[in-house]
């Protein structure tokens, strides 16, 4: 049987997930459950409803076609039953106003390299390629191996942008057709990663710290988020952590509020509903501790 695998989102010439200009392909599911989390939508390994209610004008049509009863009017709006979904989705194909949408699509790895094959002209002229993005894409093993394997067959640049929270023999086997990395150090404190992301993080800087002693080309991604890891005391324990593993270069990524609407979409509370968008210059002094330690960093990428 064909492996398949759960793709969200194709999002084509993007030139900040890798060299030149590529094709970022979004894989669906992940194993963390970041509270600030900006794909909400990723995090799911299965397919499923967004609601976006200020497009909903309450028609009734897709609570008349679910055979399960999992959607009911009350008092004016619309109420999802998660747990009696069936996943047949006819309620999105009655809304009018699309006002319910299906998050995920199945393909097979053939399938989807044909369709990252349609920008191959723009990968050869600009020395870009193929970014594997999620969710997490190492959650889907058996398909995402097999499509890095498929991309090298065709001589396309390869990046996968991680959390490297996966089994260190799983990593190591796909680090062989990954020329480019971008790895997330979220905490280097693991029962503060495991607050906010419900895992800790050992797994993660083992991964970590293997891609750095191989020599892999990798560029290290804070996501920098309020109350959490933007303290000056927490970028001294970053400087610690990547000074014993020899990393070399940072990209600082201001928080934003750009998955607000998402997790609305998906009935689920945003504990960072109330936080103002993080300007460049905030991270000013964060990235300055840093180039003094010896570390190469930058803001956003």
């Amino acid at each position: 049987m064909e492996t398949k695998g759960i793709v969200f989102n194709i999002q084509r010439f993007s030139i900040h997930d890798g060299p030149g200009i590529r094709t970022t392909v979004f894989l669906k599911g992940c194993p963390l459950n970041c509270r600030w989390c900006a794909n909400p939508e990723s995090k799911a390994p299965h397919r499923e409803l967004l609601h976006t209610e200020k497009t909903c004008v309450h028609c009734g049509s897709c609570v008349a076609v679910c055979p399960n009863h999992a959607l009911t009017l009350e008092e004016g709006r619309l109420v999802q039953k998660r747990e009696k979904c069936a996943q047949c989705f006819a309620c999105a194909k009655a809304c009018p106003v699309h006002a319910l949408q299906v998050e995920g699509d199945v393909c097979t790895v053939e399938e989807l390299l044909v369709e990252v094959k349609k920008d191959e002209a723009f990968y050869k002229k600009s020395g870009g390629g193929v970014t594997l993005s999620g969710g997490e894409p190492l959650l889907q093993r058996e398909f995402t191996l097999a499509f890095l394997k498929r991309l090298k067959a065709e001589g396309m640049h390869t990046t996968i942008e991680t959390t490297g929270f996966a089994s260190p023999e799983y990593f190591r086997s796909i680090l062989e057709y990954v020329d480019m990395l971008y790895i997330d150090c979220k905490h280097p404190d693991s029962a503060e990663h495991e607050r906010m992301t419900d895992v800790p993080n050992e797994r993660v800087l083992e991964n970590l710290e293997y891609a750095a002693a191989a020599g892999q080309e990798m560029v290290v991604r804070i996501p920098v988020i309020p109350h959490f890891n933007d303290a000056p005391e927490v970028t001294r324990q970053y400087i610690d952590l990547f000074r014993s593993i020899h990393i070399k270069q940072v990209h600082l990524l201001p928080f934003h509020q750009l998955g607000l609407a998402k997790w609305r979409a998906l009935g689920q509370p945003y504990l960072f509903e109330n936080e103002q968008n993080m300007k460049k210059e905030m991270l000013l002094p964060m990235k300055a501790m840093f180039e003094a330690a010896g570390i190469q960093a930058q803001i956003g990428g």
